[in-house]
């Protein structure tokens, strides 16, 4: 399983080795906490967000060095403002659910926008992995996406994280 943080990183963080059985049980207890604290699983990323690392360090250290600061409960100097920015970047991305069609057409996906882009799209019933080929990579009808390919996909379950271009404005 992959975590956020790399058994390589969170040893560079709390100044260990790579086998230090105490930080390995921390990193997958870090994930689960930022993924709660933000609604977004980071660890399903290709690349893990650098926001993300930041959090995951900040923790690592924390309850590392101080196992009486583990958990929701306990004060989080500077973790806050951080999971705040990540939970931020989590609300940019919709995630649809949707079954396929059994022909070329539009699939409703309510609050889908012209212009959103197709981040991640792959099958999770009937079919798995990357789909985005069968679908179109950008909103072209407000509250739909179009299906592109003319195989009946009816009975296949997919998953879609859409994002819309504007929100990756930086300050």
């Amino acid at each position: 399983m992959t975590n956020i943080l790399t058994a390589a990183e969170g040893a560079n963080f709390v100044r260990t080795d790579t086998s230090d059985a105490v930080m390995l049980m921390l990193l997958p207890q870090i994930d689960d906490f930022i993924k709660r604290a933000t609604g977004r699983d980071w660890t399903a990323d290709t690349t893990i967000n650098p926001v993300a690392k930041v959090a995951a360090g900040i923790l690592l250290v924390q309850w590392y060095d101080n196992p009486a600061q583990a958990g929701p409960d306990a004060p989080q100097f500077g973790i806050n403002q951080t999971l705040s920015q990540l939970e931020a970047e989590a609300l940019k991305y919709r995630k649809y659910q949707f079954y396929g069609l059994s022909g070329v057409g539009g699939i409703s996906l309510h609050g889908a926008e012209v212009g959103d882009d197709v981040i991640s799209l792959v099958g999770v019933y009937g079919v798995s992995g990357d789909q985005k080929l069968k679908f179109e990579s950008r909103i072209s009808v407000c509250g739909a996406l179009q299906q592109t390919n003319s195989s009946n996909l009816s009975a296949n379950i997919y998953v879609a994280f859409l994002k819309s271009p504007g929100e990756d404005v930086l300050p």
